[in-house]
């Protein structure tokens, strides 16, 4: 089953994703099982599969998301 989560972090030799958009369950990947290039606060598609993990970065949907992010920090430091 294909799932989306949110990259939240690499630490030591982990991806630490949050499944999307509750970011209430976590997901750990070994660094060695990430083939594609992705960054904290990128949305991507994971697949478990009998090999390892299918993972598909979600390029529109992470752009949009920090646009919103930026457009409310924006808001924000306009009000003080």
């Amino acid at each position: 089953m294909t799932k989306k989560y949110t990259l939240d972090k690499i630490e030591d030799s982990q991806y630490v994703f949050l499944e999307h958009p509750e970011e209430i369950n976590q997901l750990l990947i070994p660094k060695e099982e990430i083939t594609v290039e992705i960054s904290e606060g990128d949305i991507v598609l994971i697949e478990e599969t009998e090999s390892g993990y299918t993972i598909e970065l979600q390029k529109e949907e992470t752009e949009n998301t920090r646009e919103k992010v930026s457009n409310l920090l924006e808001k924000l430091k306009n009000k003080k």
